[in-house]
């Protein structure tokens, strides 16, 4: 099902659905694809340039400098130690200081792990239950709540004061790699910029997104927070396992502020539904200057989403990313979370406890906003909350990982195994059992961030884009046992609104498929169906194995792709094998967590 965007007169959005042949992508005479724009040029965006180094290099096997062996107790602090020694050593030309290699067997990790310099490998010596097993250790009580290895930290890249340059040209469109600014001067071919897209009231209201409607929730523990580095209310929400703050704006008065807060007069219910603001959906898109003719400019990858003077136009910057982590590895580990008590033949606890069992680690890797040209591979995880890789950064590939199942209500805000709020990331051929949302984007994502030849079993909701406004998304070849979706969601959760645009499945599988376009936006829905199809199915198989060989050539495809796969894209004959490691886990099959 394709729902139809409707918003009385306003500017239309546009959903393309297409079976078989497609008239928006197709191989040209050369091979190469051609496609068709619209009449103010919006099309379907160039994808290739996702994943570590915009798929232009493998990743690299980084070479061996320390090795630790597993002994009884907690290993935080001896693994967390060699790591930064191995920190502080230097960078060789491609950026790599070497592999931290943890050889097989079970560790032990109360606390979390951090990889906070560049140039860094945390790798075992297998991802099955005889291989290299990090166990984050320790469960009933919220202090045990947490990411086990993060890389990097949440800084935000920092635009450089006096280099802000608008730009002039009345509409960009999607898809487009140029554009005129006011003046050229001071930058140069190879400088890295931000391309600025503002969040206007005039555009917020134009895609309804401020009149979302209320939702009057009962709250508890409801506490006014006047001093601190963080003042405001706090309260506790029926679902929610955490606290959530309303915060207090930088030069608003208390009394405005509590005029504010939609608290019912009893302080019992509390209006949850937050409209979006001016200013908090700002978009900044990371690229490289290509080209300098004049005032135009040329970058290396496309814009996902428009630019008009109507909604503010656009303006680029150059920035800056003091600290951040790249050239950094996780691959060939099993992450488990302990979460109840041990029973015979189950160590982390008992299946039975899985479906309600919280105060555990609760993400495996944490791929931080300030970190890009990193990768997870070849990594299993099981019993994890919430996510077993959370891409925050850009750049990132993660790839050949497996989520066995979560222990956690099946709620909202768990159950995301392999989850994108960073851009220009990769993530293919990665498997899920009982996720929620299982290949997802989160609020205010740049793009473009590709999902591909990657499969959910016993899927317990949707994937796709999830809420607050993700752009450009392909999901290619992927399949789930639940409905795909990129549409409105309203008042869901504290207000949802549009929860994706310049969202495109690709080849896709799954038993619907519920896709809108907002305003001005563009969704594809392109050789998808219910099933694998011959004549449903779209050429090329992959759209974004073929945009790489356009731009890289097929040399790329051979340390992108496995042998068979591309041949056989849509049947998935790679994840028999990938889960053969998992028919005799003593820690609890594939798929068993409930």
């Amino acid at each position: 099902m394709v729902l139809a965007a409707c918003f009385g007169n306003l500017f239309a959005g546009r959903v393309v659905v297409e079976t078989g042949a497609s008239e928006m992508v197709y191989p040209g005479p050369d091979g190469k694809l051609v496609y068709v724009s619209d009449d103010q040029g919006g099309r379907l965006p160039d994808f290739s340039h996702v994943g570590y180094h915009s798929g232009a290099r493998p990743i690299p096997d980084v070479p061996v400098r320390v090795m630790i062996s597993p002994v009884e107790g907690d290993m935080t602090a001896l693994i967390q130690r060699v790591v930064n020694q191995l920190g502080e050593m230097p960078v060789d030309a491609n950026g790599h200081r070497g592999a931290v290699l943890l050889k097989r067997g079970v560790y032990r990790v109360e606390g979390s792990l951090r990889l906070s310099h560049s140039g860094i490998v945390l790798r075992g010596e297998g991802n099955g239950p005889d291989g290299t097993v990090i166990v984050a250790a320790g469960y009933g009580d919220i202090k045990h709540k947490r990411t086990l290895i993060t890389v990097g930290d949440g800084n935000r890249a920092k635009p450089i004061p006096g280099s802000r340059r608008n730009i002039t040209d009345g509409y960009v469109p999607v898809g487009a790699r140029s554009f005129t600014v006011e003046s050229a001067e001071g930058y140069q071919v190879g400088d890295r910029v931000l391309v600025h897209r503002p969040s206007t009231t005039a555009w917020i209201s134009a895609i309804g997104c401020d009149n979302l409607k209320s939702q009057w929730t009962r709250v508890t523990d409801v506490r006014w927070v006047e001093d601190g580095p963080r003042p405001g209310v706090w309260y506790q929400r029926a679902g929610l396992s955490h606290p959530t703050l309303i915060p207090k704006k930088e030069n608003e008065t208390w009394k405005a502020f509590k005029t504010r807060v939609p608290l019912s007069g009893d302080g019992k219910k509390l209006d949850t539904t937050r409209q979006w603001r001016a200013g908090s959906y700002d978009l900044n898109f990371e690229r490289r200057i290509t080209a300098i003719d004049g005032n135009r400019i040329t970058i290396d990858a496309p814009i996902v989403h428009t630019l008009d003077t109507a909604f503010g136009g656009g303006a680029v910057f150059n920035y800056e990313t003091p600290g951040r982590v790249t050239e950094a590895g996780i691959e060939n580990l099993r992450l488990v979370s302990e979460f109840a008590d041990p029973i015979d033949g189950r160590p982390y606890g008992s299946p039975k406890e899985a479906s309600h069992s919280e105060n555990h680690a609760w993400n495996a890797i944490k791929l931080h906003r300030n970190s890009e040209n990193t990768w997870v591979r070849n990594v299993t995880a099981h019993y994890f909350g919430w996510s077993v890789v959370s891409a925050s950064g850009i750049r990132a590939t993660v790839t050949d990982c497996v989520s066995l199942g979560h222990a956690s209500r099946i709620a909202g805000g768990r159950r995301y195994p392999f989850m994108i709020d960073g851009q220009m990331n990769l993530v293919q051929r990665c498997v899920t059992f009982e996720g929620r949302h299982e290949f997802v984007t989160q609020a205010r994502t740049a793009g473009p961030n590709v999902f591909v030849d990657c499969v959910g079993f016993n899927s317990k909701s949707s994937a796709g884009p999830h809420h607050r406004y993700s752009v450009g998304t392909l999901f290619d070849n992927v399949k789930s046992g639940h409905y795909m979706e990129s549409r409105f969601r309203g008042s869901s959760g504290s207000g949802h609104g549009w929860a994706g645009t310049q969202t495109c499945f690709y080849n896709c599988i799954a038993p619907d498929f519920k896709v809108q376009a907002p305003p001005g936006g563009m969704a594809w829905v392109i050789g998808s169906g219910r099933e694998y199809s011959a004549a449903t199915r779209t050429r090329p198989p992959s759209l974004y194995y073929r945009q790489v060989e356009d731009r890289l050539g097929k040399r790329a495809l051979d340390y992108l792709s496995i042998p068979g796969q591309r041949e056989n894209m849509g049947r998935f004959q790679w994840v028999e094998n990938r889960l053969k490691p998992e028919k005799r886990n003593p820690g609890g099959t594939a798929g068993e967590s409930q």
